[in-house]
């Protein structure tokens, strides 16, 4: 069986699109972060935002370490597991269904903001829309913290001169890593063949709010 990457991005429905994907198994849902937040987690400072978050994976890994964590996406059943995983481990963290693209309009504010496999799902005139509302909810001084596919991944990335390009007005890109992503092994046994070299290349990047 093969695993069509571009399924998604060719669906008329981005939302639609990704709902479908939670019939099955979600290749991004691991069940933990993706390492590099892990790795990074003493410099997340609350309150928190997970953009994008998913069945919380991220989101409730710093809740454990005892964040004030928000979480948003924009698909029902993501944020449903994710309310459910919260209750399971009797941790407390906000799940709301919530567009990225609506980050301009809100009046929450964040210090630190996680984006596990967001950012390279947006190109053109979504992904400068993104950008705009993450300078809406990040505090000054605030950090993004980034993992994305790089122009690599059949599923469409961002290369590391984009990263420097989007993030000029207003933010300081503090660093950039090429890092390995891990993709769910219940994803990987149903589409073997899906990623043959392991998890997907992507850019870890840190990227300050400017004061």
């Amino acid at each position: 069986m093969q695993y069509d990457a571009a399924a998604m991005q060719n669906h008329p429905s981005a939302h639609v699109g990704f709902s479908k994907i939670y019939e099955g198994n979600p290749p991004w849902d691991i069940g933990k972060p993706q390492p590099p937040f892990v790795t990074i987690a003493g410099q997340v400072i609350s309150p928190v935002l997970d953009a994008g978050c998913g069945t919380g994976n991220t989101a409730l890994f710093f809740a454990a370490l005892g964040h004030q964590v928000t979480g948003i996406d924009f698909v029902d059943e993501a944020i449903r597991r994710a309310r459910a995983k919260a209750a399971e481990r009797g941790l407390t963290a906000k799940f709301l269904i919530k567009d990225a693209m609506t980050l301009g309009e809100w009046d929450e504010r964040f210090a630190s903001v996680i984006d596990s496999g967001l950012f390279h799902v947006y190109a053109g005139d979504e992904r400068r829309c993104y950008v705009h509302g993450l300078a809406n909810v990040v505090q000054p001084g605030g950090r993004l913290f980034s993992f994305t596919f790089t122009e690599e991944a059949p599923e469409g990335g961002v290369s590391r001169q984009q990263l420097y390009e989007i993030f000029t007005d207003g933010w300081d890109v503090e660093s950039v890593e090429l890092v390995r992503g891990e993709v769910s092994p219940a994803f990987t046994a149903e589409f073997p063949d899906a990623f043959p070299e392991g998890g997907p290349k992507g850019w870890f990047a840190i990227i300050r709010r400017k004061e």
